[in-house]
C-alpha cells in the first residue's frame, strides 16, 4: 500500500514538472534550460516528499526507519569513534545506573524474597533513649494481634543464635541464626517454601506443647545437604536439642529485614523454651522486650488509620513497663512498610547518610565526564562532517530533520552504552559484597527505566548542543572553508574539554585521597618470625551461653597448653568495639570545642602475661596482674599512642579517664596502670580496627561488661615454631573438648596480615582504576580538540611551512594551545578539590592529614602529563603536513 502511495506521488510530480517543462518550452526555451526551470520552479524533490509524506500521516514511520539506516551506515563508516562513544556511555551511565540499583535496593525495596505488598507493614518500636527502634514485649506484641479491625494477622519473632549440630564429627558444629516465629510467620508474608511443608501449629497463640521442628535458609540447605530435597526430613540438634526439617525457604529469602547472616533457620515459638532454655516469665513480663513484630493490615485499611491504634497500645505497654521498673526512658510504637532498610529499622540515616552522599557525588562526577567527553567528540565528528550536512542542508534539507538525524545517532549510542553498562553491572552482581549481604541489588524495572531516562537525558545534553551548532553552517561557508563557520565549534569544543578537565580533576583528588587512606592501612611487616608463631583461634561462646550450657573454654586452654609445640595459651575477649576516652576535665569544659584530652579508642580483654607473649613492651607502668579483675576501679594499659593524644607529655600512670560507650552513655572512671609500645596497633589479636587499642584485665562475665557483651573468645596460641602446621591439630582438640562451641575461624597474625594486605591492594586497585579511566577520558578529549584543531588549520599549517616555519614551531603551536585548555580546566577545578577533599577528610578517620598536598599536586602533575601528551600527539602529526599536498587539495 506505502509503495503504491509512493509510485503515485512519484508519477504525479514528474506530471507537475513535465508540463512546466512544455510552458517553458513554448516560450522559446531549450528543452534542456526548460526542464531545469521546471525543476528549479517546483523545487527541491526530496524537500516537496517529505512535505507530502506529513501531509499524508505516518511520516514518522518513515523518517525513524531512514534516520536509523543513515545513523547506522555512519557507524560503520566511523567504527572507532562509534566504539568509543559506546564505551564511554557504558562507564558513566552503567556507573550511575549501579549506584542507584544499590542505593535502591538497599534504601526501598524488601527484603529478598519478600513480596512487595503494600498491605504487609512493620510494627517499628520507638525509644527516645536510643536512636534506634526498640523490640517488643510478648503482652505488647499479643495486643497488636488483638487489633482485629486494623490488622489480618500479626506475625512475632525472636531472633537468637544457635549451635547446630549435624551429626558430622569431622564438621563440628555450625552458629546459625534461628527465628522462633509465630506459627503464621509464613502465611502471613506470602512466602511460599520451596520444599517441604510449614509447621503443625498455624495460630498467633500457638505455645503448647513445643513443636520442634524447623524450616531452613535456602542456603543453608544447599550447603548442608545439596539442596531443598535433600535437606527435608533430616533431623539435626538446634543446641543440642533434636529437630527435624520439615521445610525449605525460597530461594534468596532470609528473613523480612535486610540481614548479612546466611545461615537461618526458623522454629515455632513454641520450641523457644525447649531450645533456647528461656523461663515462662518472659512471656509474661512487660519490660522483657525481645520480639519483633509485622502484620497485613485489613482490606481497605491504611497506615494512617492503623497508627492511632498501635501508638494506644504502645503507651499502654509503656506505662505498664514503667510501673514495675525505674526505667526513665519512654517507649511508642509506628507502622511502616515492610520494604527499605532505612524505613523499616529507622536506625541507619547516620551509618548509610555518607555513604550514600559519596557513591553519588561520585556517580555524578563520573557522568559528567563522560557527558563532557561524548561531547567533545561529537563536536569533533560534526566539524569532520561540516561539509555533508551542509550538502544536505542546501539541497533542501531542513535544519530540524538534521538535527533530528544527529540527536538519533547520538540516542542509539545512548541506548547502546547504557545496555552495555546494565549488562556489565548485571553480571557483577553476583560478586556485589552488599548482594552477599541479604540486600537485593539487581537491576529490575526501576533500574530499567531509571538507565533509559539516563540514557534518554544523556543523548540530549550530549547531543543538541554539537547538532545545532553543526547546523548553523552554510554551503558556502562550507565550500568557502570560511573560518567563521568552524570557530565556534572550536570554542564549543574547548569549553567542553575544559569542563571535563575541571570535573575530572576533583573527581580524580577524591579518589588518589582514598587510595592514600587505603595504602596507609597496610603495615609493614616488622617481626614477621614473631607473627607467625601467633596463632589466634576465635570461638562463638556467646551461642554457647544462650543455651547455658557448661563453660568449656578452661579446659579447652588446658589441653592447647599440653600439645607439642606450644608455648603458651592465653585467653582473651573480642575487640568490643568503639568507646571515648576523656580526661576528667574535658567533660568540664563544654561542647563549642573539644579538648586535647579526649579520645577514641577500642578495647581487648587480656590475661597476664599477654604483653609478654606477644613481645610488646611496657614502656611505664606495669602490665595486668590476677588481682586486678577485683579492684572497684577497671585498671586499663593504653597504647603509647594513645597516652601521647590524651596526657601529650605528662605521666599518665595513674591517671583516670572517663570511659564512654554508644551502648551505655554512663560514664564510668577507668585507671590507666601502664603504657604499651605496639608495633601492630590496627591489627592487635587480628581485630580490624583503625583506632588505638586499651587493654582491660579479661574475665569471663555473666553482668554488664565494659562496653558490649562478650559474644565470644579469642585463643592467643604462641607456638615455638611456625603455627600454620599446628592448626589442624588445634581444630581437632577444640572439637573434642568443646564440641558445643562454634570455631569461627583461625589463623595466624602473619596471615591476617597478608589477607588485609591484599584486600587493600584490592581496593586500591579498584578505586585506582576508576580515577585512570577518568584521566584516560579526559585525554580522549584534549586529543579530539587538537585532533580537530589540526584539521581546521591544515591550509594553515601548510602555508606557514611552506613560508618556512620549521615544524617544531607548529607542535609547540598546538602543544600550547593544549596546555592551556588543561591548566584553564586545572584552575576551574581547584575550588572543587579543595570542597571534595574537605568532604573526605572529614569523612575518613585516618587519611594521613600530612599527604592531603602532595596528593592534589600528585594528581596535578599526573592530569598535565597525560594533557601534555594529548596535546603534543596531534601536534606531532601537524608538523608532518606536507605543504604542497595541503595547498593542492584547497
Amino acid at each position: 500500500m506505502r509503495g503504491r502511495m509512493e509510485r503515485e506521488m512519484h508519477d504525479e510530480m514528474a506530471a507537475h514538472i513535465a508540463q512546466a517543462t512544455e510552458r517553458f518550452m513554448a516560450r522559446g526555451m531549450s528543452e534542456r534550460d526548460a526542464r531545469f526551470a521546471a525543476r528549479r520552479e517546483f523545487g527541491q524533490l526530496g524537500a516537496v516528499q517529505d512535505d507530502a509524506r506529513e501531509a499524508r500521516g505516518g511520516q514518522w514511520l518513515d523518517s525513524l526507519a531512514a534516520d536509523l539506516k543513515y545513523a547506522f551506515r555512519y557507524f560503520a563508516r566511523t567504527p572507532l569513534t562509534t566504539i568509543t562513544i559506546v564505551l564511554t556511555l557504558a562507564l558513566g551511565i552503567g556507573f550511575s545506573s549501579a549506584t542507584f540499583s544499590v542505593i535502591n535496593g538497599i534504601l526501598t525495596r524488601p527484603a529478598p524474597g519478600v513480596p512487595d505488598d503494600p498491605a504487609l507493614v512493620k510494627i517499628r518500636g520507638i525509644s527516645n533513649a536510643r536512636p534506634y527502634a526498640r523490640r517488643l514485649s510478648y503482652p505488647e506484641l499479643s495486643a497488636y494481634a488483638g487489633l482485629t479491625d486494623k490488622f489480618a494477622s500479626v506475625v512475632g519473632w525472636v531472633t537468637s543464635g544457635v549451635v547446630v549440630d549435624l551429626g558430622d564429627k569431622d564438621l563440628g558444629v555450625l552458629r546459625a541464626r534461628a527465628h522462633f516465629v509465630t506459627p503464621n510467620y509464613f502465611g502471613t508474608l506470602g512466602i511460599r517454601l520451596a520444599a517441604g511443608r510449614g509447621f503443625d501449629q498455624s495460630r498467633f497463640d500457638d505455645r503448647f506443647p513445643p513443636e520442634l521442628t524447623a524450616i531452613v535458609s535456602d542456603a543453608f540447605a544447599s550447603e548442608q545437604f545439596g539442596g531443598a530435597r535433600g535437606a527435608v526430613g533430616k533431623q539435626v540438634k538446634v543446641n543440642d536439642v533434636a529437630v527435624t526439617i520439615v521445610g525449605v525457604g525460597p530461594p534468596h529469602f532470609n528473613g523480612p529485614v535486610q540481614s548479612g547472616e546466611p545461615r537461618t533457620l526458623w522454629l515455632p515459638l513454641s520450641s523457644w523454651q525447649p531450645v533456647a532454655r528461656v523461663s515462662d516469665e518472659i512471656f509474661a513480663n512487660p519490660n522483657a522486650e525481645s520480639f519483633e513484630a509485622l502484620a497485613r493490615l485489613r482490606r481497605n485499611v491504611t497506615l494512617a488509620e492503623a497508627l492511632p491504634a498501635v501508638r494506644v497500645v504502645a503507651a499502654r505497654a509503656d506505662a505498664e513497663a514503667r510501673a514495675q521498673t525505674e526505667r526513665t526512658s519512654t517507649g511508642t510504637a509506628d507502622v511502616v512498610r515492610l520494604r527499605g532498610l532505612m524505613e523499616v529499622t529507622g536506625r541507619y540515616d547516620d551509618e548509610l547518610g555518607p555513604g550514600v552522599a559519596a557513591f553519588t557525588a561520585i556517580a555524578l562526577l563520573i557522568l559528567l565526564v563522560c557527558t563532557t567527553t561524548v561531547n567533545s567528540l561529537l563536536v569533533g565528528a560534526a566539524v569532520a562532517r561540516r561539509y555533508e550536512i551542509g550538502v544536505r542542508l542546501a539541497l533542501g534539507a531542513s535544519r530540524r530533520r538534521v538535527v533530528r538525524q544527529l540527536l538519533t545517532e547520538i540516542a542509539i549510542l545512548a541506548l547502546a552504552g547504557g545496555a552495555l553498562g546494565m549488562w556489565a553491572f548485571g553480571a557483577l552482581t553476583r560478586l556485589v559484597e552488599v548482594a552477599k549481604d541479604g540486600f537485593d541489588v539487581s537491576p529490575n524495572w526501576a533500574t530499567t527505566g531509571f538507565t533509559v531516562l539516563y540514557a534518554v537525558l544523556t543523548a540530549t545534553l550530549c547531543g543538541l548542543s554539537p547538532a545545532l551548532h553543526a547546523t548553523r553552517v552554510g554551503l558556502s561557508d562550507v565550500l568557502k572553508d570560511r573560518p567563521g563557520g568552524t570557530a565556534g565549534r572550536s570554542r564549543l569544543q574547548r569549553t567542553f574539554v575544559v569542563a571535563q578537565v575541571a570535573i575530572a580533576q576533583p573527581l580524580m583528588v577524591i579518589l588518589a585521597a582514598v587510595i592514600s587512606s587505603v595504602v596507609s592501612g597496610i603495615e609493614p611487616t616488622r617481626n614477621a618470625t614473631l607473627r607467625e608463631r601467633l596463632l589466634v583461634a576465635e570461638f562463638d561462646t556467646y551461642v554457647g551461653f544462650n543455651s547455658k550450657a557448661p563453660d568449656r573454654m578452661p579446659g579447652l586452654v588446658r589441653r592447647l597448653a599440653d600439645l607439642p609445640g606450644v608455648a603458651a595459651v592465653l585467653p582473651v575477649g573480642l575487640g568490643q568495639g568503639r568507646i571515648s576516652l576523656e580526661l576528667p576535665s574535658s567533660r568540664s569544659s563544654g561542647d563549642h570545642e573539644v579538648p586535647p584530652g579526649r579520645s577514641s579508642a577500642v578495647v581487648f580483654d587480656v590475661p597476664p602475661g599477654y604483653f609478654r607473649a606477644v613481645e610488646a613492651p611496657i614502656v611505664r607502668g606495669r602490665e595486668f596482674v590476677a588481682s586486678d579483675t577485683t579492684l572497684s576501679v577497671t585498671p586499663v594499659v593504653i597504647a603509647e599512642s594513645l597516652a601521647v593524644a590524651l596526657f601529650r607529655s605528662s605521666d599518665p600512670i595513674g591517671r583516670r579517664l572517663f570511659r564512654v560507650s554508644p551502648y551505655d552513655e554512663r560514664p564510668a572512671e577507668v585507671e590507666v596502670v601502664g603504657v604499651v609500645r605496639m608495633e601492630h596497633e590496627t591489627n592487635t589479636l587480628d581485630y580490624e580496627s583503625d583506632l588505638a587499642p586499651v587493654f582491660v584485665p579479661f574475665r569471663r562475665r555473666e553482668g554488664p561488661c565494659l562496653t558490649t557483651c562478650i559474644l565470644g573468645t579469642k585463643l592467643l596460641i604462641r607456638t615455638t615454631g611456625p603455627a600454620e602446621p599446628l592448626m589442624p591439630t588445634v581444630m581437632a582438640v577444640a572439637r573434642e573438648e568443646a564440641r558445643m562451641v562454634p570455631l569461627i575461624r583461625m589463623r595466624t597474625l602473619a596471615q591476617g596480615d597478608r589477607l588485609r594486605r591484599s584486600s587493600r591492594l584490592e581496593a586500591t586497585a579498584v578505586v585506582a582504576g576508576c580515577g585512570v579511566v577518568a584521566l584516560i577520558l579526559a585525554s580522549i578529549g584534549l586529543y579530539a580538540m587538537v585532533s580537530v584543531a589540526v584539521g581546521q588549520r591544515r591550509r594553515e599549517i601548510g602555508i606557514r611551512l611552506a613560508l618556512g616555519a620549521h615544524a617544531r614551531q607548529v607542535v609547540r603551536m598546538f602543544f600550547r594551545s593544549g596546555l592551556r585548555v588543561t591548566l584553564l580546566g586545572l584552575a576551574l577545578g581547584l575550588p572543587l578539590s579543595v570542597v571534595g577533599l574537605l568532604a573526605i577528610l572529614t569523612q575518613i578517620d585516618d587519611l594521613p592529614r600530612d599527604s592531603v598536598p602532595a596528593v592534589a599536586a600528585l594528581v596535578t602533575l599526573a592530569v598535565v602529563g597525560v594533557a601534555s601528551l594529548a596535546s603534543w600527539l596531534p601536534a606531532r602529526r601537524a608538523a608532518g603536513v606536507d605543504p604542497m599536498a595541503a595547498l593542492r587539495s584547497e
